[in-house]
C-alpha cells in the first residue's frame, strides 16, 4: 500500500469514503502548502478515484448529482421495456456505464506510461537484450543484416507519407474552393 501524502489527507480520504465525496477546497487544505505540488495532487487524485470518491466544487453539487442519478434510475426503471434484442440490451447496459472524467483519464494514461517505462527498463537491464543488440551490431558491421530487418522503417515512413498526402489533398481542395 502506497504511503498517503499527509495524515490530514488520510483523514479526509476516510471521511470522503464515508460521505461519498470530497470538495476541492478540502483537498487543498488537507495537502497544505508544504505538500501542495503537482505530483502530490496527482497522487491524491489517484487515491480518491481508486476509492470511488467524487471530487466536487461544493457539497451541494454532490447532492444535486445524487438526486439526478436517483431520478434517472427511477425513470429508467419505468421506461424499461422487456426486450430480447441483444443490441438494445447492450446499448441499455452501456448507457448506464459511467464515463471517465478528465482527471480519471489522465490518471489511467499515467499508469499506462509508468507500466511501459517499467517494462522497457526491465527489458533493457536484461543480459539477453544486450547480447542480441551486440549480435545485431556485429551483423550490421559485416553487412549481413540491414537496419530495416531490425526496425520496421517502412510502416513508420508510410504513416508520415500518408499524412503528407492528406495535407496536399486538403490544400488542393482549399484552392479549388477559393477559385469558386
Amino acid at each position: 500500500v502506497e504511503k498517503l501524502i499527509t495524515k490530514s489527507f488520510r483523514r479526509l480520504l476516510d471521511k470522503g469514503i464515508h460521505r461519498g465525496f470530497i470538495t476541492y477546497e478540502e483537498l487543498g487544505k488537507s495537502l497544505g502548502k508544504r505538500h501542495f505540488s503537482q505530483d502530490n495532487v496527482e497522487k491524491a487524485f489517484l487515491h480518491i478515484f481508486d476509492k470511488k470518491v467524487c471530487l466536487v466544487e461544493k457539497k451541494s453539487d454532490y447532492r444535486l448529482s445524487k438526486k439526478k442519478e436517483v431520478t434517472s434510475l427511477i425513470e429508467k426503471s419505468k421506461d424499461v421495456d422487456k426486450s430480447d434484442d441483444p443490441i438494445r440490451m447492450y446499448l441499455r447496459e452501456m448507457g448506464g456505464v459511467e464515463l471517465l472524467s478528465r482527471e480519471g483519464e489522465i490518471a489511467i494514461a499515467k499508469r499506462i506510461e509508468a507500466g511501459k517505462d517499467y517494462i522497457l527498463n526491465g527489458l533493457f537491464q536484461s543480459p539477453l537484450t544486450a547480447q542480441k543488440v551486440f549480435e545485431w551490431k556485429e551483423k550490421l558491421d559485416e553487412n549481413k543484416l540491414l537496419v530495416r530487418e531490425i526496425i520496421d522503417i517502412d510502416s513508420s515512413y508510410d504513416e508520415v507519407e500518408t499524412g503528407d498526402e492528406n495535407e496536399q489533398k486538403n490544400l488542393k481542395k482549399n484552392k479549388q474552393n477559393e477559385k469558386r
